[in-house]
């Protein structure tokens, strides 16, 4: 089909047009306490230093989280202390560094040292933490530091071992004494692992403490997502938009910044100088006239009644995203490698609850071949009920479309009694017995779906949390 010029024009500015129908961040106040929860020290400032001088400037209290040190960027320390081999005391010292950077950054911003918490959590790590390590007997042990517990004296995780338990308690005790009315921590899609595990902390902790009053509004940042945000470099006067493939993962909302509000976070992205050798470009590019934030719905997952053929209209629905990890590296020439999304071929999973099963359908845009293994990942959560005591499940569906289950301790369970209902070139339909993830009266669900080649990861989906809908739909 031949499209007019003037059609195809008009096409690209309702595009446009899109990507900027954000909503306008609703002013702060006097009363609100924010909470922004930092996988890493830097973090605070590229998503929110205009949330935090205008939360200040209202009256408003503030408290930054921070669950790691920042200690394990490699390559970054390495060049800036110019030396390859690096022993686990200086990577230990670097943790201290990005510390002070973060108190000299905030600095900027009119905090002080006492609204700033560090957990001491491994970098590098949260997301090996929130999978594998529940109610798991060993730490986490960090290759870059070499410990296994919060070796930072200063910091409020001090001496707790490297476990997700440990997270989790720390950041519900900091949560209960804030009472926080607004928290922001980073978006579930995001490709960057210790931010994703972020976002699962901080929405557990939150659900586990609703039952306390504790309700805040809970919005998400972006920072690690592919070759966003372009363009590169310090532009002030340039708004920042939201990424073309989250547009629809929530409600998205943009917070102006004042050309003073500006300049003030480009400077306290300056001070983190050990973040600087490899990156500054991209991190200071985040200094721009607003910052963005997306409220993402808590979907429920329907109950049908057992009687019927799945109507999968109504499931909800998990997309993949597939992106680089991490923000472009310079080439020589001082270009930059091109970053777009590579071509993906798991699709999305959608899921369905009949009685005290839960059906999840994998959806791929084309079967990935030989050496191709789908991992299903299942974390039932009940209200009043011990999270990290419930069954952990891996569900991996190998090349041949064998099905087989794991507890999150990697043990195979032979009894699971996941059925395979359907298998065909371009879907996966999977009947899971609800008792295997902690029983038919589990509330949510947190769930992801990893697609690899061999062993590597070639696609997946964000953790999403979702709601189950209880109780027999008949009744």
């Amino acid at each position: 089909m031949l499209f007019h010029r003037s059609s195809l024009l008009l096409l690209l500015l309702g595009a446009a047009a899109v990507v900027d129908a954000q909503k306008p961040m609703p002013p702060f106040t006097s009363k609100d306490r924010v909470a922004i929860v930092a996988p890493h020290p830097d973090d605070e400032t590229l998503a929110t230093a205009g949330v935090i001088q205008q939360a200040r400037a209202a009256g408003a209290d503030v408290r930054i989280i921070y669950l790691t040190n920042g200690d394990h960027n490699q390559i970054a320390f390495k060049l800036y202390s110019g030396s390859l081999f690096m022993s686990a005391r200086t990577y230990r010292n670097f943790g201290e560094k990005r510390l002070t950077e973060a108190v000299a950054a905030t600095a900027h911003l009119g905090l002080k040292y006492e609204q700033l918490t560090f957990l001491g959590y491994p970098d590098w790590g949260l997301q090996t933490l929130w999978r594998d390590y529940w109610e798991d007997t060993n730490a986490f042990r960090s290759d870059a530091t070499r410990a296994d517990a919060v070796p930072y004296k200063e910091d409020y995780g001090y001496q707790h071992p490297y476990r997700p338990e440990s997270v989790l308690a720390n950041l519900k005790a900091i949560l209960t004494e804030f009472r926080p009315t607004i928290v922001f921590t980073p978006h579930p899609a995001e490709a960057n692992g210790d931010h994703r595990a972020t976002a699962n902390f901080t929405r557990l902790a939150l659900l586990e403490l609703e039952p306390t009053g504790l309700r805040p509004q809970l919005f998400h940042y972006v920072i690690h997502f592919g070759d966003w945000p372009k363009p590169y470099h310090y532009h002030p006067d340039e708004r920042i938009h939201v990424p073309t493939l989250l547009q629809d993962n929530g409600d998205w909302f943009s917070l102006p910044l004042t050309r003073q509000q500006t300049e003030t976070k480009y400077k306290a992205i300056l001070e983190n100088a050990t973040q600087l050798t490899t990156r500054q470009f991209y991190l200071v590019a985040f200094a721009r006239a607003n910052e963005l934030f997306a409220k993402l719905p808590r979907e429920r997952v329907v109950n049908l009644p057992p009687d019927l053929v799945p109507d999968w209209r109504q499931a909800v629905r998990n997309e993949a995203i597939k992106l680089n990890p991490h923000p472009p590296i310079p080439k020589l020439n001082g270009t930059h490698h091109n970053n777009e999304p590579t071509s993906i071929s798991l699709k999305e999973t959608a899921f369905l609850r009949q009685g005290d099963d839960l059906i999840a359908a994998i959806d791929f845009h084309n079967r990935l071949g030989p050496r191709s293994n789908v991992h299903l990942f299942l974390y039932g959560y009940q209200r009043g009920t011990d999270f990290a005591n419930l069954p952990k499940i891996h569900i991996n569906v190998n090349p041949l479309g064998h099905v087989h289950v794991f507890d999150d301790d990697r043990k195979r369970i032979t009894d699971h009694g996941v059925t395979k209902t359907a298998s065909i070139s371009d879907k996966l339909i999977l009947r899971v017995p609800l008792k295997l993830l902690g029983g038919n009266k589990l509330d949510h669900l947190f769930t992801a779906t990893r697609a690899n080649l061999g062993e590597i990861s070639a696609d997946d989906t964000a953790w999403q949390l979702y709601e189950l809908e209880p109780g027999d739909p008949r009744g």
